[in-house]
């Protein structure tokens, strides 16, 4: 159905420009604003826990080097430990299943492959037809749809022209006010999708 089709095409509704373009762009500016203040104080509070930790550190440094050398250096020695622990145990084992999977795959996959060419030697004709098959039934499908969707703005565009030539006033304006509706639709559908992600 094309909106020359429609009835009440020559009589345009109002655009609701309140629910359709000011009301969503203020939710969205709104919620924007939250996120940003909120990122805001999120990014401050980090940095002051960080500027408070490194005077703190740097602090027990200047009182005892000894000691915090001492410490920081088993802390590092500690998670050394814990990151070569944690390769040779997970990572490791992990890289290595990965690696055979990898080796397994491409195996099989040379196995289908030769497969494959075997049967095209054998009857290349068969093959390259059932190759061909679904590229054909999807251009089939894709120039019916072209046809049909031409077809449907052909006559779309004729009843338009029609009614342009009877009553060109009354059919620019509603073709405005029809255009300008569809855009306000799209408009806030997409801010309130949007706003649903935020």
């Amino acid at each position: 159905m094309t909106f020359s089709d429609n009835p009440n095409f020559l009589f345009p509704k109002d655009l609701d420009l309140e629910n359709k373009l000011f009301l969503p762009t203020s939710r969205l500016f709104s919620q924007l604003n939250l996120q940003l203040q909120a990122l805001y104080q999120d990014i401050r509070a980090a940095l002051i826990d960080f500027h408070a930790s490194m005077a703190s550190s740097a602090r027990q440094l200047y009182d005892q080097p000894g000691p915090t050398l001492t410490t920081w250096y088993d802390q590092a020695a500690k998670r050394s430990d814990e990151l070569y622990a944690r390769m040779t145990e997970e990572l490791l084992p992990q890289a290595e299943a990965s690696y055979q999977q990898l080796v397994a795959d491409v195996s099989d996959a040379g196995r289908e492959t030769q497969l494959y060419l075997q049967n095209f030697l054998e009857n290349p004709e068969a093959v390259a037809a059932e190759a061909i098959a679904p590229v054909m039934a999807y251009l089939d499908a894709a120039t019916e749809a072209t046809e049909q969707a031409l077809l449907n703005s052909f006559y779309a565009l004729s009843d338009l022209f029609n009614l342009f030539m009877e009553q060109p006033t009354e059919t620019l304006e509603s073709t405005y006010y029809y255009l300008m509706s569809e855009l306000l639709d799209l408009y806030s559908q997409a801010v309130y999708s949007l706003l649903m992600q935020i």
